[in-house]
């Protein structure tokens, strides 16, 4: 009696701790959440930034270089060996790395040329970039940049690249302007909308090129059809270009109200690009004063 007593509890205790002390109870193993942090982990051990994005997927950066890496795979090998999490963890870190020094290295300008898209950059973010970008540039120290943004990686082209597709700086340019026209005109048209007795013009749309727009001429025509007049721009943050008409901003305390708030606006936010006013002289970007 006193043995199948024994035998009951050990029964039902092994159905929560396992029986004889849980010393033979198998390892549930890593969530799918879980071998993420183990990943971005690594990869930041190695020097190499990294977050976790989505499900099973985690972006590594370099500097403003980054790369998309997928765990599906690499988790369901972990899953039918856990015992090679290591190993498999190691292979992840060594791709990222891999897919970082390379780059755009092997491909040709045909290869890039319907993902080449233009940035806007201030000189301080500049300086904390380890390598010197292909850039052309623009008033207030702005400086514009240009990235390869493809699914799962986004690296921004350097002047070694531009010499070994045999073009420019300024061919790339023109291809880059047009790239982010096209985006726009299909997926962010411009918005406009009042703000006290003023209407306000441009783009707010978080996609990454809001305040680049601002370079574009024919965004800015656009403004200036929507306005029946000159305009006009500020860049603030990396975020957001807006525009006033020129002639009410040359009005009485209006100036100073707009630019109070642009400069407002550069000093708070996470991502700012420029506390200056600017305007469209004989066809190009000037400050305005």
């Amino acid at each position: 009696m006193l043995l199948r007593v024994v035998l009951i509890a050990c029964v039902l205790a092994a159905l929560v701790a396992g029986c004889g002390g849980g010393d033979d109870s198998d390892d549930a193993g890593l969530a799918p959440s879980s071998f993420e942090e183990v990943v971005v982990a690594e990869l930041k051990k190695a020097g190499i930034e990294a977050e976790p994005s989505f499900d099973l997927n985690v972006s590594a950066f370099r500097g403003p270089n980054r790369v998309d890496v997928d765990l599906e795979d690499d988790y369901a090998h972990y899953e039918e060996d856990p015992d090679r999490e290591s190993e498999i963890v190691a292979g992840v870190v060594e791709e990222a790395e891999r897919r970082l020094d390379e780059g755009v290295a092997d491909l040709s300008l045909e290869d890039v040329r319907d993902d080449l898209m233009p940035l806007l950059k201030s000189p301080f973010e500049l300086r904390t970039y380890d390598f010197e970008p292909a850039e052309t540039a623009f008033p207030g120290g702005l400086a514009a940049v240009y990235a390869v943004d493809r699914e799962g990686d986004f690296t921004l082209v350097e002047p070694e690249d531009v010499e070994r597709w045999g073009t420019t700086v300024e061919e790339l340019h023109e291809l880059a302007l047009l790239n982010l026209l096209r985006q726009t005109n299909e997926e962010e048209p411009l918005l406009c909308e009042p703000s006290g007795n003023q209407k306000l013009c441009g783009w707010s749309s978080s996609d990454g090129y809001d305040a680049t727009r601002m370079i574009v001429p024919e965004l800015r025509r656009q403004i200036v059809r929507e306005y029946g007049g000159p305009a006009v721009y500020a860049v603030p943050m990396e975020n957001v270009f807006v525009a006033l008409p020129e002639e009410l901003v040359s009005r009485g305390k209006t100036e100073e109200l707009f630019r109070r708030k642009v400069d407002r606006d550069f000093q708070t936010s996470k991502d700012p690009l420029s506390p200056e006013v600017f305007v469209e002289r004989d066809g190009e970007l000037a400050l305005f004063r």
